[in-house]
């Protein structure tokens, strides 16, 4: 359970270091969807194999790259399906960010030393595989990817949904054993605007933001440098 806790988390951490490097000529073409996918978990382990950067500067790092990587428009108008079209202008711009952190937050609250250990031990005896890529349409792609270990008869099937933003591909959705990150989430906001309206999905995202950064800070105060 630990591993494949470890390895879902990495996964999805995976993506906020998944930048391209600075060292490719712009004379070279783009990088295909599954290209993008391996450098970025080959990013993240390095990452995590870095003993030496505090938790706080790990998180902020991961934080800053996922600005650049994940497409969070698509995904805040997605996670909120038919409802986004009855939103204003206003609302909208304000719930992207909102979003954004929340998504954020919810995943970097879950990186503590401990967590950081376990993903770096699993790391090693990791088997990741990339199965395939699928063009859905000419800027939609799917990359299907598993994780095994060796004592783990079933692999982990962990899957990314990507399309091309402004030349570059982006994750706008991830699956876990066929869990869908937006379809989750969707679920939740989907019934707490039916329920108890649209104000009140922002109430308790603000709210559940503050819980998380108030959490994270103090873990990351009483912390070691590791």
């Amino acid at each position: 359970m630990i591993q494949k806790y470890a390895a879902a988390l990495a996964s999805i951490l995976a993506l906020c270091s998944a930048v391209p490097s600075t060292a490719v000529s712009t004379a070279t073409r783009a990088p295909d969807p599954m290209t993008v996918i391996k450098t970025g978990l080959d990013e993240v382990i390095a990452l995590f194999n870095n003993q030496k950067l505090p938790l706080a500067q790990r998180r902020e790092r991961l934080r800053s790259m996922s600005l650049q990587y994940f497409d969070f428009d698509s995904m805040a108008k997605s996670v909120l399906g038919y409802h986004w079209r009855e939103l204003s202008a206003t609302q909208r711009s304000e719930f992207v960010p909102l979003f954004t952190e929340f998504i954020q937050d919810a995943y970097l609250s879950k990186l503590e030393e401990g967590t950081v250990e376990k993903i770096r031990e699993a790391a090693k005896t990791a088997d990741v595989r990339f199965l395939k890529q699928t063009y859905l349409a000419p800027e939609y792609a799917k990359v299907f990817t598993t994780v095994a270990w060796q004592d783990h008869r079933d692999p982990l099937e962990v899957d990314y949904l990507m399309h091309k933003d402004a030349g570059q591909w982006r994750v706008y959705d991830v699956t876990i054993e066929s869990i869908s990150l937006i379809a989750n989430y969707r679920n939740q906001f989907n019934r707490i605007i039916n329920s108890q309206g649209y104000p009140k999905l922002i109430e308790d995202l603000k709210a559940k933001r503050e819980q998380l950064r108030r959490y994270m800070n103090q873990e990351a105060s009483t912390s070691g440098s590791h």
